[in-house]
């Protein structure tokens, strides 16, 4: 069934492009012998008033007090202590996060060489994205990306690509963040740090390919890098272990290797609850998203949904996008396999709202930063950069608008599907029915015979069940020529656009047969009355017609024909 077309969405893209085009023109002509940008104390913190000190944990006020005993004149060459007495707050998800603040205030030293502040970035980016914030990580993984080229450092060129493809992986788009990857040139290159570069990426296109139901590919990047592990210290190694066996898990699952995805989620388990030296964040994240995963396909009784709640209750303060959208399908496909609908709408509802907090955050940030960086000097330098620079800035603009787009099609899908029964609603009836052309359909309308009397003798939760269960059969037969409604309380709707008047008429009596085959928990029978139609001028009332002679007749029929004709069935 054609939908609405979106085309307006596409158009605003385009139009907001190039203004924000003109605008960079502009801009550009007037700023070009102006001081250099401020953009990186823009984005650092340089007051205490953002950091609530009360409600830091005792592990996080040690690291603050050491933080505090080092002069800010030692920050110059103390740069890589300072990180490093932050490590341990990697898995530590709390909203004070005091390990990126105490990084923005180093990063804010006038002391710092370039190559410090190179550092600094690079552990800053990974801290501050446990907010979840995807801008910010777009900010600061640029601004990274910009120092490295400054400095010709190429490992630094090369991390910052990778991060940027985790970007475009936690946005949802695999394809992209794969093309990245595979387009940077690693294989024979030698320098420090080589190894750890080259796991990282293998990893993520490991991690990719999953997301794509690919899992040969990402068990060949996985088996890349388990050469690469001997040359690596220990503390990091049992860190790339424990991620290459939730990796493995996870493809084991989709590949439906049961015994195989235990043995890694239990080597997993056990190598991060005797970790030492943590170099990763949301490691305690992916094991919780990856075990959970494992218990509903294979062990339902273990699944924990309110642990899988508790997570996402937390979305406000930390946590990988990726890890939400997993958690919130796992959680729906519970109570969809349930025939809990109740919890389903409420999940539904919950996932709208953190849906819209984080696109409506990230889009009014995501404005500034366009406007920032459009006045930054820095683009205006070189023209190769000014390009390269305003390419990554469209790339980010289509991300983020695409998400947007994709957020206002899913609601527009959803404003037009029953929850209880999961079947186009009322709304979807009547809007399909408005692109259909006369005279290249047919239409069945029945409700549920006797149905106030099962709300009445058995309750509203099994009357409730016996429309889901209902809505399920005829979700069997729903294809691109047959489309399903509830269109009112029992009361239910199909539309044929096949040309052959006899296919429909078959799928009306197997939908008929089908119901009546229904086993209940109580000892009833439930049937239905319907009415069939050809396009006419007005086909809903003709069916409502039909439909009410077959309730009058004795019900548990369909009437096709015309009622002076009489064909009952």
């Amino acid at each position: 069934m054609k939908r609405k077309s979106y085309n307006f969405i596409g158009a605003s893209c385009v139009i907001f492009i190039i203004i924000s085009l003109i605008f960079f023109l502009v801009i550009k002509n007037n700023k070009f012998n102006e001081k250099e940008s401020t953009f990186l104390k823009k984005i650092t913190v340089s007051n205490n008033n953002t950091i609530d000190f009360n409600k830091l944990t005792p592990l996080e006020k040690e690291v603050w007090e050491k933080f505090e005993k080092i002069p800010k004149s030692e920050y110059s060459f103390r740069y890589e202590e300072i990180a490093e007495n932050n490590r341990v707050l990697l898995n530590i998800h709390s909203k004070e996060n005091i390990g990126a603040y105490i990084l923005k205030e180093v990063l804010n030293s006038d002391e710092l060489s370039p190559n410090a502040k190179l550092y600094i970035l690079n552990k800053l980016r990974v801290l501050d994205a446990t907010t979840g914030n995807i801008v910010n990580s777009i900010k600061l993984t640029m601004e990274y990306f910009n120092l490295a080229e400054e400095l010709g450092s190429e490992a630094d060129i090369i991390r910052a690509q990778i991060a940027l493809s985790s970007i475009f992986n936690s946005l949802g788009g695999h394809e992209i963040s794969i093309k990245i990857l595979q387009d940077i040139n690693i294989e024979n290159k030698n320098f420090p740090g080589i190894s750890k570069i080259k796991i990282t990426l293998y990893l993520y296109l490991a991690e990719n390919f999953g997301f794509l139901n690919n899992t040969a590919e990402g068990f060949k990047y996985l088996n890349k890098v388990t050469p690469l592990l001997n040359t690596q210290p220990e503390s990091y190694k049992q860190n790339i272990l424990i991620l290459k066996n939730l990796l493995e898990a996870r493809l084991n699952i989709m590949s439906n290797n049961k015994d195989e995805a235990l043995k890694c989620l239990n080597i997993a388990t056990s190598i991060l609850n005797n970790l030492e030296k943590v170099f990763f964040t949301d490691l305690d994240n992916f094991l919780l998203i990856t075990r959970e995963t494992y218990y509903l396909k294979y062990e339902p009784e273990k699944f924990s949904p309110n642990t899988l709640k508790n997570f996402i209750g937390h979305a406000d303060f930390y946590g990988d996008v990726v890890f939400l959208k997993i958690a919130f399908n796992l959680l729906f496909q519970y109570y969809y396999d349930l025939d809990n609908f109740k919890e389903y709408a409420k999940l539904s509802k919950m996932y709208d709202e953190y849906l819209e907090r984080v696109n409506v955050t990230n889009n009014k940030v995501f404005s500034l930063y366009l406007i920032e960086n459009l006045e930054h000097e820095r683009f205006a330098k070189e023209n190769e950069k000014l390009y390269r620079n305003i390419a990554v800035l469209l790339i980010s603009i289509i991300i983020i608008l695409g998400t947007s787009y994709k957020r206002i099609k899913y609601l527009d899908n959803k404003s037009k599907i029953d929850a209880l029964t999961t079947i186009g609603n009322r709304f979807a009836f009547n809007e399909d029915l408005k692109l259909l052309k006369s005279n290249e359909y047919s239409m069945l309308l029945f409700d549920i015979d006797n149905f106030k009397k099962i709300n009445d003798t058995f309750g509203h939760e099994f009357g409730d069940e016996v429309l889901s269960k209902i809505g399920k059969i005829l979700k069997t037969i729903e294809n691109k020529e047959i489309s399903i409604y509830r269109v009112g309380g029992e009361e239910f709707a199909i539309l044929f656009t096949h040309f052959n008047e006899t296919f429909a008429m078959e799928n009306c009596e197997y939908i008929k047969r089908s119901i009546e085959n229904i086993c209940w928990k109580h000892p009833i029978t439930v049937t239905i009355s319907g009415g069939f139609s050809k396009a006419t001028k007005n086909t809903y009332a003709e069916c409502d017609k039909r439909l009410y002679k077959a309730k009058s007749s004795g019900k548990n029929m369909i009437i096709y024909q015309h009622i002076n004709e009489g064909d009952i069935k």
